[in-house]
């Protein structure tokens, strides 16, 4: 397989001076899943927003489908074929859940319907009526309806490469059995290649092919396999 997804030396944080990701490198192939692990605070988020064109980097290059993206602007990304799903299941709560997802498409209403229908193989929310998603209020979700919602806007514009931040974050354990059924279903059915950052370790390495391991701002290991006490361990022997 090929790379989709080139980065050398990433470097950078929120505010000037001060950096938080340190000379980050790493590779993607097409359709693969890769996990960033790391304890609470390593930059494991950070990274995500970075690459997501969201705050800034000092230096570094990135390179998506052999073209220098170093420096586009997140609607630049997305327009490419890069999406994200923020922490949190993030969704506009004063929007219905069909509102969110026509925001997603930016108002394509053909677009929209030929989404819903695909994705409602995948995320249960979308299972009902669409009259029913007209009149469902977003702050009216529980919290994994949510996280289904958001997951529906990151995918909506089909992207080539999903960013998934935290997907897993303030879920009971079976809405987090759920949300990694559709994970799978969106890796068999969509053929998307995936950057999983995910503090649920055993979750993440479970569901990636490889994951690497952040820890203040820094890839220490590249972990090929699922052993999650070796991991662990190394982790909090890094710490």
């Amino acid at each position: 397989m090929s790379e989709i997804l080139k980065i050398h030396n990433l470097t950078g944080g929120y505010k000037e001076g001060v950096n938080i990701l340190h000379d980050i490198s790493m590779e993607v192939k097409q359709g693969e899943a890769v996990g960033i692990i790391g304890l609470n605070g390593s930059g494991k988020s950070t990274f995500g927003k970075a690459l997501m064109g969201m705050i800034p980097y000092r230096w570094g290059v990135i390179e998506f489908n052999g073209e220098d993206v170093t420096g586009f602007s997140t609607p630049e990304l997305a327009h490419l074929g890069i999406s994200i799903m923020q922490q949190g299941g993030k969704v506009f709560p004063n929007l219905s859940v069909w509102d969110n997802l026509k925001l997603a498409t930016q108002g394509n209403n053909s677009q929209l319907s030929i989404v819903n229908s695909h994705l409602a193989e995948i995320i249960p929310l979308l299972q009902q009526p669409e009259r029913r998603l007209r009149n469902m209020m977003a702050d009216k979700l529980s919290g994994g309806q949510k996280h289904h919602l958001s997951l529906a806007m990151t995918l909506a514009t089909n992207p080539q490469l999903v960013i998934l931040d935290e997907p897993s974050a303030g879920l009971s354990p079976k809405a987090v059995d759920e949300m990694f059924v559709m994970l799978r279903a969106v890796r068999e059915n969509m053929g998307v290649t995936i950057i999983l950052i995910e503090q649920n370790i055993a979750k993440a390495v479970e569901f990636c092919e490889r994951s690497l391991l952040i820890q203040q701002g820094q890839i220490v290991n590249y972990i090929v396999g699922n052993d999650v006490c070796i991991i662990e361990r190394e982790m909090f022997n890094r710490n």
